[in-house]
């Protein structure tokens, strides 16, 4: 994965000017009589206000514990990339009202994949910006403006609160503490807590540096054309867009386009394998989106075997998209860490009759916690289990209870999904 940030130059430029004149270095925070010198977040604000960021409430108040919304985030982050509201007159979002002050920003932000919304075509301005959206934000702009994106594995579980990281969030929240954007609060890390003006004031202080060394010209990637040699797919079937610095890594057994084939239309050499294709929806979009999963497969920086073949990815891809039950997915190569990328949406629907009988039918004799989050994390899998082969509600519930506590006693969270009526599968 890779994403974003650049500007140390510029800063560094205003901070000459500040000390060459006779305005005192802390004159943009000392005007506020909110902002105390020697509060944690003065520097912070100091540094926001002078490079143009925010502006105070009034004339002489910065409001520093006054909620930060969804919309006031992405304005300053416009700010900070120096974002002309000329060019970006319409707007994406039904609840964004082109003209509003914070509508360019968001507009630019939309368009470049640094947003996606909240869904059903809305961005939610007003609502609280978490500490999650943020990390995911800046995240995604820092891969568009091609800053450092490098980040340490595992981090998250330093936190006692780590596991309640959205699965969407969880490389973003990684970079982000990996780069000391966002730290603990408490020795927490508060995914879902809402922001202040001066927390995110602190963490644009925190990040000034790692924004300020990406590239001068951020432009959006675009795959290079495929070479002549690879298949293309039949009309109207998406393409993984794939670099042909990526396809030239390529082992002779992984051909992008048949493992589309293999995952919409079922078509595969494996005489062991068998499916119809996913019923999951193509989805672009999910690359950006803040409500996706991610899974590797097929890294051809190893050896050529067969379970990286255009088959066995197809095979891995499609079963991963039936047992979480998602309804969209999108499929991309990840240049630098070479191994194609599944982006994919588990889907959320009410239970249906047969799903509450197993459920009400199920009986753990110890504590086993029943948690959504499993369908985001690669978790272990257990199935299909039909409802006819099975016998019903009972029969499914001892082959669930048998894997949750016989062969798999430590398993402290289980999941179950149904992605198509009367076949049943455990996440756990």
């Amino acid at each position: 994965m890779s994403k974003l940030f650049r500007r140390f130059l510029a800063a560094g430029t205003a901070a000459v000017m500040l000390t060459t004149t006779s305005i005192p270095a802390q004159a943009a925070a000392e005007r506020f009589m909110d902002v105390k010198p020697g509060a944690w977040y003065y520097t912070a604000v100091d540094y926001a206000v002078s490079e143009g960021l925010f502006s105070g409430t009034s004339a002489n108040t910065f409001s520093p514990g006054s909620p930060m919304t969804r919309g006031m985030f992405v304005r300053v982050l416009g700010n900070k990339a120096k974002v002309d509201p000329d060019e970006y007159p319409s707007s994406t979002f039904s609840d964004v009202q082109a003209g509003v002050w914070f509508a360019p920003c968001v507009e630019w932000a939309a368009q470049n994949g640094i947003v996606t919304g909240t869904g059903s075509g809305r961005f939610s301005p007003n609502q609280s910006v978490t500490r999650e959206q943020m990390a995911v934000i800046l995240y995604n702009y820092a891969e568009f403006a091609g800053c450092d994106m490098t980040t340490r594995a595992g981090l998250l579980d330093q936190f006692p609160d780590g596991g309640r990281v959205s699965g969407y969030a969880k490389y973003a929240m990684e970079w982000a503490v990996t780069h000391n954007i966002l730290s603990g609060s408490g020795g927490r890390l508060d995914p879902k807590g809402t922001a202040t003006r001066a927390q995110v004031a602190q963490i644009f202080y925190n990040s000034r540096e790692l924004l300020a060394n990406g590239s001068k010209d951020p432009q959006p990637p675009t795959p290079s054309p495929s070479p002549d040699p690879s298949p293309s797919p039949e009309p109207g079937t998406p393409k993984i867009p794939i670099t042909d610095e990526v396809r030239a890594k390529l082992k002779p057994n992984q051909d992008p386009e048949k493992i589309l084939e293999y995952v919409l239309h079922g078509k595969n050499d494996d005489p062991t394998f068998s499916y119809d294709g996913t019923s999951a929806q193509w989805d672009p979009a999910l690359r950006y989106s803040e409500d996706c999963a991610i899974i590797s497969a097929g890294s051809w920086e190893n050896e050529e075997s067969d379970s990286r073949s255009s088959s066995a990815i197809g095979n891995l891809i499609q079963q991963a998209l039936t047992r979480t039950a998602s309804d969209r997915f999108y499929i991309t190569a990840e240049e630098e860490d070479g191994y194609f990328a599944l982006y994919y949406h588990p889907a959320d629907k009410p239970d249906s009759q047969q799903m509450r009988e197993i459920k009400t039918a199920l009986t753990l004799t110890r504590p086993v916690k029943y948690d959504r989050s499993l369908c985001y994390e690669g978790a272990g899998w257990a199935g299909p289990m039909s409802w006819d082969q099975y016998h019903g509600a009972r029969g499914i519930a001892e082959k669930i209870e048998y894997y949750l506590l016989e062969l798999h006693p430590y398993t402290t969270r289980y999941y179950l999904t149904e992605p198509e009526p009367g076949v049943f599968y455990l996440l756990y």
